[in-house]
């Protein structure tokens, strides 16, 4: 059994698994926005390890011009989180990728955060390019932008303390993107390891700035745990449950209000 941190497995062929949820190999990776090259769209803040752990983009008109923009899945994979985590996140969608390099098999995870809506649901296989969701505000706390991570450790979901806050557990997306735009496979279906998240709730909304001290982590993340059978609600309360990624019953799609016009919070780097 692949545990959910793995990020490479030696091949000699490609094996399966009725184990595990499966995708199909990427045959390589594109923008989340503007694909395949990002065309109309600029960072207005990148990765940097310690502090903020992904890539914001917006329209090169301004991020009020991006709002409802679609969002698209960087390459081929499965949806393995398709929900409003609400806290600081809004509605967010992670795939799961695999992918074939050097007789290896590579997995990773791409984050699409803040989503005013999303179009997808757990446990749904995706294409590259496939729209995912649209750009929101995360329910009027922040201008419209797209959060965009990329994942090493498979187990971090919106969970910043979960791995390392640099890059041992993080791809620097567009450096990624860019090293990766074709690749062989596209075709094989292969096993990929079940998702494990922890998630808030409304009894413990943590949001990033919970999690920024080193070697510390929120007392609040002991309590909900996203792993893999039937999709929970971010609104049930505290219990541990386990939703397999591979399940097509997904969450329904998601609307954030896009309603209000806030600037964004001064809070900690880590935040998208």
């Amino acid at each position: 059994m692949l545990p959910a941190c793995v990020s490479t497995y030696q091949i000699t062929s490609v094996f399966t698994s009725s184990s595990h949820p499966s995708a199909r190999s990427a045959d390589g990776f594109d923008f989340p926005v503007g694909p395949p090259d990002a065309l109309g769209y600029s960072k207005s803040r990148g990765f940097r390890s310690g502090g903020h752990l992904g890539e914001d983009w917006i329209t090169d008109g301004g991020s009020s011009k991006g709002f409802r923009s679609p969002v698209y899945a960087i390459g081929n994979g499965v949806v393995v989180l398709a929900r409003d985590i609400h806290a600081d996140w809004g509605n967010v969608v992670i795939v799961r990728h695999a992918w074939i390099e050097r007789r290896q098999l590579h997995f990773t995870d791409s984050l699409y955060g803040h989503l005013d809506q999303i179009v997808v649901r757990e446990g749904q296989q995706v294409r590259r390019g496939q729209q995912v969701g649209m750009i929101g505000t995360n329910h009027g706390m922040y201008p419209p932008h797209l959060h965009f991570e990329m994942h090493k450790d498979l187990s971090i979901g919106v969970n910043h303390a979960q791995g390392t806050r640099d890059l041992r557990s993080y791809w620097v997306p567009s450096d990624f993107i860019t090293a990766h735009r074709h690749l062989g496979g596209g075709v094989a279906m292969v096993p990929v390891p079940q998702s494990s998240f922890l998630l808030p709730t409304p009894e413990h909304p943590w949001g990033f700035h919970h999690f920024f001290s080193r070697g510390k982590k929120s007392s609040h993340a002991k309590s909900y745990l996203h792993s893999s059978k039937k999709p929970a609600s971010s609104h049930q309360s505290g219990t541990s449950h386990t939703i397999h990624s591979s399940s097509s019953a997904g969450s329904k799609s998601s609307k954030g209000s896009g309603s209000k016009s806030h600037k964004h919070k001064k809070q900690t780097e880590s935040q998208g």
